[in-house]
């Protein structure tokens, strides 16, 4: 089942990657037209889509573009770009991009100026342009030059075998094909469905999977303020490297926990390019996230194993 997975998430990638290529049409792939255009044959569903495309980006194998930002008090949904992770690629994607910039922006505002200007001067009000179509074309200028960036800080993390281990890592050995849609605010996350005959959450592997050390000074904080709020500090002050041992001493351990941390990180990600801290880091969240994802993915084997008994 795990070798037919990746299977199906390399094809998908291929597909992204043919349309990125096609620069002078329409390259970039969005979330709304995903599953219709590029996805239906391979996967069941638009979620499991969304499902795997997380996983893709986990991986390495994608970047995703935040083309429109959702904006629920003027019901307008988010919509997403995909692009693969290859250099060449982004380049020429970057360099017609910035043409469309140019282009669009002298009918506009009627005056001819180049690419990085603009984006200089339109950068601080990118909320203001929030679903038009320069708004549009400057997220893609912005996000594709920082992922040019990521790449060329850290070019291991982007080679074949790389990314194929982090997709190996980020998958359980056994996959099912079921899955169920849980909203979280504006943003969907997809885990596999689980029907068990018995709960998983009552046997005593999950609450020693879930049991926490709370020894010394971290107990008394926890008894405190509890766990969420710990975890905001720690990301305000930028400490995943702690965060990274806090889940490894299993200090962080409970399922919701994992999920509340990994949700922020989510969040974090979303404002890479608003943000110079979080731009700083990017690949410790990454990697934080990863192992995030790794511990979740201990709570879905447990249950898995008591679906199937």
């Amino acid at each position: 089942m795990k070798e037919n997975i990746i299977e199906i998430l390399l094809k998908i990638t291929e597909r992204i990657k043919e349309r990125n290529l096609k620069i002078y049409e329409d390259p970039i792939p969005t979330s709304d037209l995903l599953y219709k255009e590029i996805v239906y044959d391979l996967v069941s569903s638009p979620d499991l889509a969304n499902y795997y495309i997380k996983l893709l980006n986990e991986a390495n194998y994608l970047f995703t573009i935040h083309l429109v930002k959702p904006d629920p008090a003027l019901r307008i949904p988010g919509i997403d770009g995909y692009v693969v992770s290859e250099k060449p690629i982004l380049e020429s994607l970057l360099g017609e991009y910035k043409k469309k910039l140019e282009h669009i922006y002298e009918i506009e505002k009627r005056k001819k100026t180049g690419a990085e200007v603009i984006i200089r001067e339109l950068m601080p009000k990118v909320k203001e342009y929030n679903n038009t179509s320069i708004g549009k074309i400057l997220n893609i200028c912005i996000m594709i030059d920082q992922f040019l960036r990521v790449i060329e800080e850290k070019p291991d993390n982007f080679t074949e075998e790389k990314k194929m281990y982090l997709l190996r890592l980020l998958l359980p050995e056994e996959t099912q094909t079921q899955h169920t849609q849980i909203e979280n605010e504006s943003n969907s996350i997809v885990i596999p469905e689980i029907k068990e005959k018995k709960r998983a959450v009552d046997t005593e592997e999950y609450k020693e999977l879930s049991k926490m050390n709370l020894q010394g000074n971290w107990g008394k904080a926890v008894e405190k303020f509890g766990v969420e709020f710990l975890i905001r500090i720690h990301l305000r002050k930028h400490e995943y490297e702690i965060l990274k041992k806090l889940i490894l001493q299993k200090r962080i351990a409970k399922e919701q926990d994992l999920y509340f941390l990994k949700d922020c990180l989510r969040k974090m990600e979303e404002n890479y390019y608003l943000d110079k801290e979080i731009r700083k880091h990017i690949n410790e969240i990454k990697e934080l996230k990863r192992l995030v994802q790794l511990k979740i993915n201990q709570f879905y084997l447990l249950k898995k194993k008591y679906e199937s008994n």
